[in-house]
């Protein structure tokens, strides 16, 4: 197992770095790379990256799986030692190791097809280990480039590897250099950075969340951080496309829900573990909020502008002034500081055992009574209390979702029945408002935003009623937990 820190460096940095390794005597090696695949690209579609690589005057064959998050690798190095001509590559090789033939067999079958060179790295590489509390860790900088035969992209990175030692004190010794040479974190690797650029393609398909199954004996210490892993799995690779200017979208809207999720979690499980800093809260809706512009507009574009058409001749196109400059957001060492916190919560020792079962069970009834006062005066709220009603709700389904595995579905999947119209309409509620401000923006210059204004304005107390009647549904009978 490989555990590792990989950093984005920018070029005016560079000189820097160089020199920092260069007072310790850091020995350098030039290492170019090969990278194979099936013709349909088989091992990259499930994470997985096969290398021949030249490091000096010796070969490495090599084989890097995913692991449980994104700090870990699973590696198995193949040493050839120098070899009178260039190596082929030959998965015979790892027929001792059960995990490697497990993975290959998962995604190739048993009749293995042809693996093709996809793509090639060039790296000049300067390294040197230093020693930090308990560790060791080697810090490597690697400039160079990928090639394919049509096409070439930079290579200007910082690495961290432990090689001896905790995962903590990697985390905490990469914090130091982050401010000081203005590192972010990128959790692509240059096996996805070379396929995109074999495939022509600039960034990889957003990541969504995947499902988290707790175990019942678990403490609810255990609990959150693996809650706030599985987060940052969402998380991390669509902040990193952010951050390199190349996200699209979907990115966007993905890292606003993971953050999401993950802001719920912290929010009504802090008590859960006494490690959670206090502080992540304000910082997460920071960056949360930098994203807030962009998913906006896309959100009008797509979910109300459509429905106005509808009942209008008019072709509403929505003009933006405003910079965009979340890459730069999502590029500041404040950001990277942060996931990196997150990172070293989820590797801290545990320090209580509270039953996750009863922690859970607490945690939901104190969100849902917020939710049963709210519904009872729904209408009545001010419109600032019934937008703090929807996030309340978006805020219980992604808790349920974190600790389902607790109970049978039988009893959860009629609970969520009935929370699903009631986000759907607090949703659209929402959408309306934020309708309502960019219109009266768009308006002061495309005058025929005016009848948008007006739509988005009638349609808004008929769906506060639809959203009432829903949320009238709930009941403290319906808590599953």
């Amino acid at each position: 197992m490989e555990i590792e820190l990989k950093f984005q460096l920018p070029e005016s940095k560079k000189k820097n770095v160089l020199q920092t390794l260069n007072k310790q005597k850091a020995q350098k090696i030039r290492l170019q790379a090969k990278y194979y695949d099936t013709a349909d690209r088989l091992l990259a579609k499930n994470y997985v990256a096969i290398r021949l690589r030249q490091e000096g005057e010796h070969w490495v064959q090599t084989f890097k799986a995913a692991s449980k998050n994104h700090l870990q690798r699973i590696e198995e190095d193949i040493f050839l030692g120098k070899c009178a001509e260039e190596p082929e590559l030959d998965l015979s090789l790892y027929k001792h190791n059960q995990t490697v033939q497990s993975v290959l067999r998962d995604i190739l079958g048993n009749n293995a097809p042809e693996l093709i060179l996809q793509f090639q790295t060039d790296v000049q590489r300067s390294f040197h280990v230093f020693e930090f509390e308990n560790s060791k860790i080697e810090v490597c900088l690697d400039d160079g480039e990928i090639r394919t035969p049509t096409d070439q992209a930079k290579i200007c990175e910082v690495e961290f590897e432990l090689k001896q030692g905790s995962a903590q004190d990697l985390i905490l010794f990469s914090k130091t250099w982050v401010e000081k040479y203005q590192l972010w974190l990128d959790v692509r690797s240059k096996a996805e950075r070379g396929n995109l650029l074999a495939i022509g393609k600039k960034v990889s398909p957003a990541t969504k969340a995947k499902s988290l199954n707790l175990e019942s004996n678990a403490s609810a210490e255990q609990a959150i951080k693996q809650i706030v892993e599985n987060t940052l799995n969402h998380i991390l690779p669509n902040t990193a496309a952010i951050a390199d200017g190349v996200a699209e979208a979907p990115h966007v809207h993905q890292a606003r829900v993971g953050l999401r999720r993950l802001r719920s979690a912290l929010k009504h499980f802090s008590n859960w573990s006494t490690q959670i800093d206090p502080t992540w809260e304000s910082q997460l809706a920071e960056i949360f909020q930098a994203l807030g512009q962009s998913r906006d507009f896309d959100a009008i574009k797509d979910a109300v502008i459509p429905l106005v058409q509808q009942v209008s001749h008019f072709e509403f196109g929505l003009i933006t002034n405003q910079p965009n400059n979340i890459a730069q957001q999502f590029s500041h060492p404040k950001t990277t500081q942060l996931f990196l916190s997150l990172l070293n919560f989820v590797y801290s020792e545990n320090e209580h055992k509270a039953k996750l079962s009863k922690q859970a069970a607490k945690s939901l009834s104190q969100l849902y009574a917020k939710i049963l006062k709210d519904s009872a005066q729904f209408l009545d709220l001010p419109v600032e209390q019934q937008h703090r009603t929807r996030k309340r709700v978006k805020q219980l389904r992604y808790c349920i979702d974190f600790i389902a595995g607790l109970y049978p579905e039988k009893n959860i999947q009629p609970f969520l029945d009935k929370l699903e119209p009631i986000q759907e309409y607090l949703g659209f509620y929402n959408d309306l408002y934020v309708a309502e401000k960019i219109f009266e923006q768009q308006a002061v210059g495309q005058p025929k935003f005016l009848f948008a204004l007006g739509w988005v304005k009638a349609q808004q107390p008929h769906v506060a009623k639809k959203a009432d009647k829903k949320l009238k549904t709930l009941s403290i009978q319906d808590a599953f937990w």
